[in-house]
């Protein structure tokens, strides 16, 4: 029934997307950038990489933190980040998705006495409201614009009956307890989009006292190579099925720019590009995403995720390596998919950088010397026609990002002729690519 209703849902979707055309936008839809500090220099510093993503449209942003680099040993508590928070972030105008997890993924982080302890006991409940009132006390100036508590546990807590119970009798203890010290504070908890999909009902029952759905979102295979990016519009349709009436917030979201996981920087950017067409479709739904990261991993940093959490798969090690919007190394730099994220954040009114933004999906003001189309409005028939710039192939996409057609014009042909009576009456963009990996778009409309 579940994959009936998926079919369903994902049928609308693509049926209402043709009539639709919202658009994110910086007041209900918030863009975020987890802001690694990797590269370092005198002249480049955390500072500096928080620049980029003030610069981008950035009005909030995330704070991790596992329980036990909070509470080093039991009882004892190192608050030196929520100090520097508390002074930073305010200064900054910067509100904050505070993230404290007794569960990083697949690791257990809770103090050292309560390793054996059910997270469904009072003993567990009341030391981390303990660490909530004790955060609270240093963060007094620090606007949070989300609690999160847990980070994609679905991991850790597998399919074991058991372990969810105690862990959403935990999670609803805590997060009531933490609205009466923050009021009106938005609580969520962080699942991975496979364990929301593959223990619904788990997650389902845990979320029930969620405010915002949190995800982690990396579109992968097992083996940690990259699925296609037309995946996202599928996946979000999904997720919009599930929690129709609550707002979805993506904690975590990436894409490996690594060749090892089938990936490249244009793909990267790709990535970008499709995130945002399909985001438009979902504005209502869709909060917030916090893009993973803004830089490329060190050496020093795979190797300790390797250890931490007990995965030495190189391909794993590279997704984890090239999540970043800029490359590890000295001062770091620019890879097209930051290009990409600026472009489409400032189609839509996040930001006014000064750049040229030709090659966006979403992108109204293309450069139409590129190629032409015609008809356009078209019927049945379409010929798109090359200037002399050397175009390897022609893509169609429908107006929340999937591909709808794709041809490849013969060497020395300068134009292609389209058969598009297959496709629904709306609206749609042609993108022609370059041998260079440069692409263009155009707006085509289909009218019947």
């Amino acid at each position: 029934m579940q994959h009936i209703i998926r079919i369903i849902t994902i049928a609308i979707c693509c049926l209402c997307s043709v009539f639709s055309l919202a658009q994110i936008n910086p007041t209900t839809n918030k863009i975020s950038v987890d802001v690694s500090t990797q590269p370092q220099s005198t002249s480049f510093n955390y500072d500096s990489c928080f620049a980029i993503g003030k610069k981008l449209g950035m009005t909030q942003t995330g704070l991790f933190q596992v329980w036990t680099s909070v509470e080093t040993s039991p009882l004892t508590y190192n608050f030196t980040i929520f100090d520097i928070a508390n002074s930073y972030y305010p200064a900054q105008n910067m509100a904050i998705d505070l993230t404290l997890a007794p569960i990083a993924t697949n690791v257990l982080e809770v103090p050292s006495d309560l390793t054996t302890t059910a997270f469904s006991s009072t003993v567990m409940i009341n030391r981390f409201k303990r660490l909530l009132d004790s955060v609270k006390v240093h963060i007094p100036n620090v606007t949070l614009s989300s609690l999160v508590i847990g980070s994609e546990h679905d991991v850790y807590l597998s399919s074991n009956t058991t372990k969810w119970n105690e862990y959403t009798i935990f999670y609803n203890a805590v997060s009531a307890y933490a609205k009466t010290i923050w009021p009106g504070l938005k609580i969520a908890t962080e699942l991975t989009f496979d364990g929301m999909v593959n223990q619904n009902s788990f997650a389902q029952t845990l979320n029930s006292s969620s405010d915002y759905i949190g995800v982690s979102y990396y579109p992968l295979n097992a083996n940690f190579t990259v699925k296609p990016i037309s995946t996202i519009s599928i996946d979000f349709a999904t997720l919009v099925g599930l929690y129709p009436s609550k707002p979805l917030c993506f904690y975590q979201y990436g894409y490996p720019s690594s060749t090892t996981c089938n990936s490249s920087d244009l793909q990267q950017a790709q990535f970008i590009t499709q995130t945002f067409s399909t985001w438009d479709f979902y504005a209502g739904q869709i909060k917030l995403i916090d893009f993973t990261w803004l830089h490329d991993l060190s050496p020093a940093s795979v190797s300790y995720y390797s250890t931490y959490y007990g995965i030495s798969d190189p391909v794993f090690l590279e997704y984890l390596r090239t999540l970043g919007l800029r490359t590890w190394g000295l001062t770091g730099t620019d890879k097209l998919a930051l290009h990409e994220l600026q472009c489409q954040a400032k189609q839509r009114g996040y930001n006014a950088l000064n750049m040229s933004c030709t090659n966006g999906i979403n992108d109204v003001k293309q450069q139409t010397n590129a190629f032409q189309l015609y008809p356009n409005p078209a019927v049945n028939q379409l010929v798109v026609s090359f200037d002399e710039r050397d175009f390897i192939e022609v893509n169609i996409y429908n107006s929340i990002g999937i591909e709808v057609y794709c041809g490849k014009p013969t060497n020395g042909i300068k134009e292609i002729s389209i058969d598009v009576s297959p496709l629904s009456a709306g609206l749609y963009t042609v993108g022609c690519f370059l041998e260079n990996g440069l692409v263009h778009f155009q707006k085509l409309v289909i009218s019947r």
